[in-house]
């Protein structure tokens, strides 16, 4: 009856007009006449559940409107797809620079009209072509189409104002594409371990004073797991632009860091120069185990015959695993003289596997090699086995 009540009375009563705060002070002062007819208990309650209902309905309308922006942002992208896509494609196809004009032509629309496109849409189309087309892509006009799109100002300027910068690292990373040192500086300090990592790993591509700073920074300090990719794209990335790349070996020498040292060993085939892999042979004694399994990988890819009879050398002093990649690197730089070597290697080693490389070192090394193979197998040695795999595993392919 009370509920009733004051019904009545809010509808039949008085008129009276509420502004701003007034309006919430009356509803409140409604809530209070209406809740003091319960226990304390139940006006708790109903307090919960109030708060508990409006909680569900807010969360509700943020998910729809999330669902609404996300289904909005993707038909922009089909549509930029659908224009652009094959555009885009042939642009970074071509292996020459592009003036403007040309790549103008090329998407059918002049610079106002792509820069009025969504840049976000813009710069998801282009990643995904990077990683679609890996290193098909012509990098100079994919920096040019960047500048053309304002995909480039547009991630500058999200770094210049402190908006979605792990994303966008990750993206100039993924281009790569250069921005100015200046909007970059300020995060290769920053407190954030990932936000710095990535910063400092772009620091290279962006560089013209010091491209090499913070990969060779300190040699003897442990790298992240970012670091061995860093570097080899980094010097893949200024050799290809003619620029030199830093000393490996001295950096090697310099290093007590036994991973680090290592790494730059198995860096110096792809960027060293002739005498830097001919240094490579002086790690072959080095006391790091990883250090030497690094040099004999590093001479393998060099395969400089020379390194041949230094790596047979050292052989017998190598631990097993050192020995098998000997015989590895001496079959992958393929003279064709070290048979004996092979020979040898399986009647002497005490190691199964090391064994086993031996044989299959033989039977891929040279028609003499295959010949020895067959010679030892008509020994009625205790390896049968290791024959059996090895020309069935040959017959396969």
């Amino acid at each position: 009856m009370s509920t009733v009540l004051y019904i009545l009375i809010a509808i039949m009563g008085p008129t009276a007009y509420f502004y701003g705060w007034q309006v919430v002070a009356y509803v409140r002062y409604l809530a209070d006449a209406y809740l003091k007819q319960f226990p304390w208990q139940v006006q708790v309650s109903l307090l919960i559940t109030s708060l508990s209902s409006a909680m569900i309905v807010l969360l509700f309308v943020l998910f729809i409107q999330r669902i609404v922006k996300r289904q909005s942002r993707e038909r922009v992208y089909e549509k930029c797809r659908k224009q652009y896509e094959e555009a885009f494609r042939t642009i970074l196809h071509t292996e020459e620079k592009m003036a403007t004009e040309e790549m103008e032509y090329v998407c059918k629309a002049d610079r106002s009209a792509l820069r009025e496109t969504s840049g976000q849409a813009l710069t998801r189309l282009i990643v995904s072509l990077r990683l679609e087309m890996g290193e098909r892509v012509y990098i100079p006009n994919m920096q040019r189409l960047c500048n053309l799109t304002g995909v480039q100002a547009s991630l500058e300027s999200n770094l210049v104002k402190g908006k979605e910068v792990e994303q966008t690292l990750q993206v100039l990373m993924t281009l790569p594409i250069r921005v100015t040192e200046g909007a970059l500086a300020p995060y290769t300090s920053n407190k954030n371990q990932r936000v710095r990592e990535l910063a400092r790993s772009y620091f290279g591509f962006c560089s013209k004073t010091e491209p090499f700073h913070y990969v060779t920074e300190d040699c003897n300090k442990p790298f992240n797991l970012w670091y061995p990719t860093t570097l080899h794209r980094l010097c893949n990335w200024h050799r290809a632009k003619g620029h030199p790349t830093p000393r490996l070996l001295a950096l090697a020498e310099r290093s007590d860091n036994d991973a680090k040292k290592a790494l730059f060993i198995s860096e110096i085939p792809y960027w060293g120069t002739d005498e830097e892999k001919k240094g490579v042979q002086a790690f072959l004694t080095s006391a790091s185990p990883r250090c030497r399994s690094a040099a004999i990988h590093a001479l393998a890819l060099i395969g400089d015959p020379d390194s041949e009879l230094e790596l047979i050398r050292q052989y017998p002093y190598q631990f097993p695993p050192a020995k098998r990649e000997t015989l590895r690197a001496v079959a992958r730089i393929g003279t064709g003289r070290q048979t004996e070597f092979f020979r040898e290697a399986y009647l002497h080693s005490t190691s199964h596997n090391t064994r086993a490389v031996a044989l299959s070192c033989l039977w891929h090394y040279s028609e003499e090699g295959r010949r020895v193979f067959y010679e030892l197998s008509r020994a009625g040695l205790d390896d049968n086995k290791f024959f059996e795999q090895i020309r069935s595993s040959e017959e396969r392919t």
